[in-house]
């Protein structure tokens, strides 16, 4: 039934590679869009995001918050419901870009000026009160590294909505000490980054940390979890009825042995929606409105919209998100039925992570087409430069990207700018 007739991918408009320039024939240009990190609760729930600067970006300057680039960060901003953390300084401040960004979209990641230090002219390591009392007063929130907790820092912790403890250069009993000073002596909210294990993150949640920024939650399982694939029983052979194409009175009699799933099935369908005036009654019904390509990728979709208590909701969040950057990007080249098919690669490439199970074996549960598991499994065919792509946005690995720029002739900034519609296309269904 789910083949696919991809040949190998053209060049999209204007997405050809950049020729390098040397230092001397560099000219001003606008700046691309930046990568996003996820940021989860302590529930392991996407929360927000934090715009990561590019390296090339001047030591001197807020590294996300050149001229040329405010407004595209801004603009990109506003497409997400939930903030974005926005690095800048309070000379950034200084020149108007406050009335650029929206204060209901974007946290302020104040940084001190790399010029400067805490006894120098402007104070505070570059602090300046009345710029960050100015950002306040204009509904900002505003989050600081952890050396904002020095003694030369205390007149700004009132100032704090966040304090940011850095887990790359801090050990754990230190971070989780500080966690729990925050918590009891100021009103900010204490916010890990480089969280990069399950212990790290239980160790700060109980210490009060309630945001994180890492990869921990989307790592494969140390050892397969049966509860899992107990509770996802029911959904793989529906998984698998739909995609044999089984009799629409087979998948029915599944169902009603399966009320929670019938019950999940329907809400979904009705939430992604044939409009207003449509509502999908059962499941014979949806088969006959769109058919079963369509109810498949619906049906994989509560895989990740249903995870159980071990999994964390943000992995879920991460299959959507690389499923719909996948699907983008090979709409520009593919057949629709192929896109539909990339959706499913992204999706079921953390098919580990989301059944507590090796790759490998949490694949073989489902009957998929050669092309989707070639891709997840040996990097080859016509989807895996794309599960490449979203692979190296999530990680804002900016170097990978220019690579895979370069070798499939797309622009690293269209793979960014298309993984923040992914994004934005993600929250528009509760992730």
């Amino acid at each position: 039934m789910f083949t696919t007739t991809a040949s190998a991918p053209r060049a999209a408009a204007n997405s050809q590679p950049m020729p390098l320039m040397q230092q001397d024939d560099f000219v001003p240009v606008p700046a691309p869009p930046r990568a996003r990190r996820m940021l989860v609760d302590e529930k392991r729930v996407v929360s927000g995001y934090q715009l990561v600067p590019s390296v090339a970006a001047p030591k001197t300057a807020g590294a996300c918050f050149d001229d040329a680039g405010t407004a595209r960060s801004a603009e990109s901003a506003t497409r997400l419901a939930k903030p974005t953390f926005i690095r800048c300084t309070c000379r950034d401040l200084m020149n108007g870009q406050l009335d650029k960004l929206d204060p209901k979209t974007v946290v302020l990641e104040i940084r001190d000026g790399a010029d400067s230090d805490p006894g120098g002219p402007e104070g505070g390591g570059g602090l300046d009160e009345a710029v960050l009392k100015e950002a306040r007063a204009k509904g900002f929130k505003l989050a600081f590294d952890a050396r904002l907790l020095k003694k030369e820092y205390a007149g700004f912790v009132s100032l704090a909505s966040y304090i940011i403890l850095e887990m790359g250069v801090m050990k754990l009993d230190r971070a989780a000490a500080l966690a729990r000073g925050i918590r009891s002596s100021t009103r900010a909210v204490p916010m890990a980054a480089q969280v990069r294990t399950s212990a790290e993150y239980e160790t700060l949640a109980d210490a009060g940390v309630q945001m994180f920024e890492g990869h921990w939650y989307a790592q494969p399982p140390v050892r397969t979890d049966k509860s899992i694939q107990l509770s996802y029983a029911g959904l793989i052979k529906l998984l698998n009825m739909v995609m044999r194409e089984a009799d629409s009175t087979e998948i029915e009699e599944l169902l009603k042995h399966e009320p929670t799933l019938a019950y999940k099935l329907l809400r979904h369908i009705n939430s992604v929606g044939f409009g207003s005036n449509i509502e999908i009654t059962s499941f014979r019904h949806a088969v006959l409105t769109v058919g079963l390509k369509k109810l498949f990728r619906w049906t994989a979709l509560l895989i990740t919209n249903t995870p159980p208590g071990s999994v964390a909701p943000a992995a879920g969040t991460r299959a959507i998100v690389r499923g719909r950057l996948m699907e983008l990007l090979a709409l520009e080249t593919m057949p629709t039925a192929d896109a539909d098919l990339a959706f499913v690669t992204g999706m079921f490439s953390m098919l580990d992570v989301l059944l507590g199970m090796p790759l490998e074996d949490a694949l073989a549960l489902v009957n998929l087409p050669k092309a989707v598991t070639d891709a997840i499994l040996s990097g080859d065919g016509p989807f895996a430069q794309y599960l490449a792509i979203a692979k190296a946005c999530e990680h804002t690995d900016e170097a990978l990207l220019e690579i895979l720029s370069v070798r499939n002739r797309i622009a690293s900034s269209h793979m960014i700018d298309t993984h923040l519609q992914a994004l934005a296309w993600a929250e528009q269904f509760g992730h």
